[in-house]
């Protein structure tokens, strides 16, 4: 992970939600089987699924692409939500959170699934290897 305290910082994430994140970071570091996703993509439909120490903590279930929904941030915060797939391998979040524009970016190449989060001038990333 890359600015993602940075980009925190910038959208007014809760200080709980920053330490949680720095923790969830140090424990990645000792094992980095700590945290997985499992990102599913058909032609109309998009699935994400997080894991914390092999607990499911997220599943967004079946969210169709190019319409609006209620969702929430990461921090929890209610947010207007609309996934565009923009090719076989790219996928584009918008949110919208009280005024605020966040565009999220998944993009595959080969193995690796790279998430890039921006807010105005900020951005983080994140990396991530395919397995299995």
């Amino acid at each position: 992970m890359e600015n993602v305290l940075a980009y925190c910082d910038a959208i007014g994430s809760p200080e709980e939600h920053k330490e949680k994140l720095k923790k969830l970071g140090e424990a990645v570091k000792k094992d980095p089987n700590y945290y997985y996703e499992d990102i599913q993509v058909s032609p109309d439909l998009f699935h994400r699924q997080c894991w914390i120490n092999g607990e499911k903590k997220k599943d967004s279930g079946d969210v169709p692409f190019n319409k609006e929904f209620d969702g929430q941030l990461l921090d929890g915060r209610p947010s207007k939500i609309k996934l565009i797939k923009e090719s076989e391998n790219k996928v584009v979040r918008t949110d919208d959170v009280g005024g605020m524009h966040i565009i999220s970016t998944f993009v595959v190449s080969g193995d690796e699934l790279t998430l890039t989060i921006t807010y105005g001038n900020v951005t983080s990333t994140e990396k991530f290897k395919k397995t299995g």
